[in-house]
């Protein structure tokens, strides 16, 4: 068992690896391949295929500049995604209080739970939106 970890271990050296835009492809290509068992889609399982093989060649490569630069596109384009789903979590989580996001600055403004209308002042602009708790 240590031969075959040392070896993968000598293959993955200098080679990129995994990273957030890797694993979205891989879960993607997952829930398509699971929808595909109900729709039997030859267009959806060649789409499948492309990302699953897309994710193993940015694992396998070794061009890492490339691959680094690739992934922060990506966090980028996906930002105000993952914190408006950052948010949503927090809010059905936190029972003591209520998260929003400044309109002017983006920053996140933690505000207590159950005191009806507010007006909201923002930490880092100072920027007032009202918005109800």
């Amino acid at each position: 068992m240590n031969k075959l970890k040392e070896t993968f271990n000598d293959i993955m050296k200098g080679r990129y690896g995994s990273d957030h835009l890797n694993v979205v492809l891989v879960g993607v290509g997952f829930i398509f391949w699971i929808i595909n068992l109900f729709l039997k889609n030859s267009a959806l399982v060649l789409l499948t295929n492309i990302m699953v093989i897309y994710a193993l060649y940015r694992s396998l490569s070794k061009n890492i500049w490339i691959r680094q630069k690739e992934n922060l596109r990506f966090l980028d384009l996906t930002k105000n995604f993952r914190n408006k789903l950052k948010i949503f979590k927090l809010n059905l989580t936190d029972k003591n209080f209520k998260y929003f996001i400044c309109p002017n600055c983006k920053q996140m403004v933690k505000v207590p739970k159950g005191k009806g209308k507010i007006e909201i002042s923002c930490p880092r602009c100072n920027t007032k939106f009202d918005r109800r708790s």
